[in-house]
């Protein structure tokens, strides 16, 4: 079977079949909208998520901290994708298989081209329908739409639209209907509404409608066209739960954005809620049984299954793995230099208190600047480094954004604000330190801890509300990321040219092992009796 053949053309033999033996459904279909299956329908949804130009395996860390096997990689990817389509279709069983948004954004391999090329390979795997992420944004929306006419991905996405008319933007397809077992399925496509403030400035000229309501408008578009809505959304579980709750009658809702890792999928109310992690670390798959006659799920079942072996030749989907062997070869001569050594890791541990990995970096925009105060957004930092030498991928993969050094001024009273912000909202990652102690009290709800701010000290002293402080940070915060508008607002500015990520390499390249800093940086205390 050719894998790049469309999916309804890998259908056709099922669909020809239930044709000639209901020769009266086929006229009554030519009379109007098209007859349902008579009896029950079985389908397997594959979906992957976030894959953030994730090529090569990844140490599986969440399978065997000490010793952890290799898993995933674009490859193993395509490679299961093309074992389950034709051990379905052996069975008469149809597969649709979709994926959440983030493609290239995160790896030397995904930013070639600015990613067009991790997206080339990352399309030939087949997918029915592809969610458009907040990363594709991050080079702008001209390179996005160029990518988009050049690699012509199954791309889906609803409510993205013109600020200037209101009217969904004219690039990008809101859904597609595909058929699957004599029933038509409508892939709806979202992006997170938080886009414009956490990629390129370019995404804020566009407004990011809330999901929910336009799935409403989108039911009403589509009338009698589709038998079932299957939304695919780069939105994360959080938001997929208030669609759930929005339209109960939804079935089945894949996901992406939060990077979670939901093993059997999340249940609200009757709809099934899923997401596969992120890296091309697992493929989801959900198994469906439809009643034909009314289209309605009697039954669903989600897992993750883990890609932890190489595919045999058989299993192989050679288009996939030339074009990531390309990728691979391009990036390689110059990402396996080793550039240092670490004596303690950097981590991403022990949010929402201090991580040593934004902690270290924010020490090095601060060494490097002299200034007061440095931080770091915690979604910046995408990937920890062990203990021992250190490559220079390793150190990309770190810090995969093209951010620079950003020098701000702020009085004190700006800079609590921005520390109580970072503190107590939950709408971003949070933020790491240098240069100042931040005093929070510690709540509990459930399992979640929740952090409120108490006090501020800079450089050992209390904070002065009317004193300016000079503040180093990367570029994505000071042009507002995050929703720290205030920090785009501050005037005076200059820039550092310096890469996070050369900052880091050079700070390797010292010739000392590293030790990742362990003093706090956020300190909790008792609450009042």
């Amino acid at each position: 079977m050719d894998l790049f053949t469309s999916s309804a053309t890998v259908r056709a033999p099922l669909t020809r079949r239930l044709l000639l033996a209901f020769p009266a459904l086929l006229l009554a279909a030519c009379a109007g909208t098209p007859p349902r299956p008579a009896g029950p329908v079985e389908l397997v949804v594959l979906h992957v998520n976030d894959m953030h130009g994730q090529v090569h395996p990844r140490r599986a860390t969440w399978v065997d901290r000490n010793n952890p096997p290799l898993a995933g990689g674009l490859p193993r990817v395509a490679a299961y994708v093309k074992r389950v389509r034709e051990e379905e279709q052996r069975a008469g069983r149809d597969v649709l298989v979709l994926d959440g948004g983030d493609w290239h954004q995160g790896t030397p391999e995904g930013l070639l081209d600015q990613g067009r090329e991790f997206v080339r390979a990352l399309a030939a795997v087949g997918f029915d329908a592809m969610a458009l992420g907040n990363h594709e944004f991050d080079h702008g929306v001209d390179s996005m739409r160029a990518l988009l006419a050049d690699v012509r991905p199954p791309v889906v996405c609803a409510n993205l639209r013109e600020r200037a008319s209101g009217e969904r933007v004219a690039w990008v397809e809101p859904w597609r209907i595909v058929e699957v077992g004599g029933l038509r399925v409508a892939l709806v496509g979202f992006v997170t509404p938080e886009t414009p403030s956490i990629t390129h400035p370019d995404a804020r000229t566009f407004d990011f409608t809330d999901p929910a309501q336009e799935l409403t408008q989108v039911k009403r578009e589509l009338g009698s066209r589709a038998d079932w809505i299957l939304p695919l959304g780069h939105i994360g579980v959080d938001e997929a739960l208030a669609l759930a709750r929005a339209h109960p009658e939804l079935p089945l809702i894949v996901t992406g954005h939060s990077h979670t890792f939901l093993r059997e999928g999340r249940r609200e109310g009757g709809t099934l809620i899923v997401q596969a992690g992120a890296k091309a670390s697992v493929v989801g798959r959900v198994e469906l049984t439809l009643d034909g006659p009314s289209a309605k799920v009697t039954n669903a079942k989600a897992q993750l299954v883990e890609l932890l072996e190489a595919p045999n030749e058989a299993q192989r989907n050679e288009r996939v793995e030339s074009l990531c062997a390309q990728l691979a070869a391009r990036a390689e001569s110059a990402m396996g230099e080793v550039v240092g050594e670490l004596s303690a890791p950097l981590t991403t541990w022990g949010k929402p208190y201090s991580t040593s990995a934004g902690s270290w970096i924010c020490d090095l925009m601060r060494a490097r600047t002299g200034v007061d105060v440095a931080f770091h957004n915690r979604g910046g930092v995408r990937a920890e480094i062990d203990v021992g030498p250190v490559t220079r991928r390793e150190v990309f993969e770190m810090s995969p954004f093209d951010n620079n050094i950003a020098l701000l001024e702020l009085t004190g009273a700006e800079l609590e604000q921005i520390v109580r912000a970072a503190t107590e909202g939950t709408a971003h990652s949070g933020l790491d330190y240098s240069g100042c102690v931040v005093r929070v009290r510690e709540s509990r709800e459930h399992s979640a801890v929740q952090l409120n701010f108490v006090s501020l000290e800079i450089g050992g002293k209390p904070l002065e509300r009317e004193k300016r402080y000079r503040i180093a940070t990367n570029s994505y915060l000071a042009a507002g990321g995050d929703g720290f508008d205030l920090l785009a607002r501050s005037t005076p500015r200059s820039e550092d040219p310096i890469l996070i990520r050369d900052l880091t390499e050079l700070e390797f390249k010292r010739g000392a092992p590293i030790a990742a800093p362990t003093d706090a940086r956020i300190v909790a205390q008792e609450s009042a009796p």
